[in-house]
Formats: C-alpha cells, sequence, structure tokens
C-alpha cells in the first residue's frame, strides 16, 4: 500500500526568542567537575565540551547556518506518527 502522507516544503528559520533562550542557557552553564586524568573515559571531555558550548554560544553563526541549509529543498512528512525532517 503506498504511503499517503503529505510532504510540505518549509525553509529553516529558527526564531530570535528561540536563540536568544539557547544563548542564555548556554551562558548559565552549571559545569561538573571533572574528575582528574580521566579525558574521555567516563563521557566527554570536559574541556571539549566548555570549548563546544563557547563556540555555540559566541562563534556560531545561526543565520550563515539557516541560508546554506536552505540553498536545499527541506521538507517534512509524517511517518508512524512523527514528523520526519
Amino acid at each position: 500500500m503506498p504511503n499517503s502522507n503529505a510532504i510540505h516544503q518549509f525553509s529553516v528559520a529558527v526564531p530570535d526568542d528561540v536563540l536568544a533562550d539557547l544563548r542564555d542557557r548556554l551562558a548559565r552553564t552549571r559545569w561538573p567537575d571533572q574528575m582528574a586524568d580521566t579525558g574521555w573515559t567516563y563521557g566527554a571531555d570536559l574541556s571539549y565540551v566548555k570549548e563546544l558550548c563557547d563556540y555555540w554560544l559566541n562563534n556560531f553563526d545561526w543565520r550563515a547556518a539557516e541560508q546554506r541549509l536552505n540553498t536545499w529543498p527541506q521538507y517534512t512528512t509524517e511517518i508512524d506518527g512523527q514528523n520526519i525532517h
């Protein structure tokens, strides 16, 4: 039986308030202590995660990323009750 779900085209557009909330949450991150000399043994290395957080907070250009993503058509459809991009 063919899938009768509709396919919807859209453009990636993250609202400003969502980005402001993300920046606020990143800035308020409460960092745990890392066990000495464990690196990646028990999960992500804390110094790496802090660098990643700093990049997303201070350097990642969301609007440029949206523009790059929107150079290709974007679609969603529903499969088994889940919205799929």
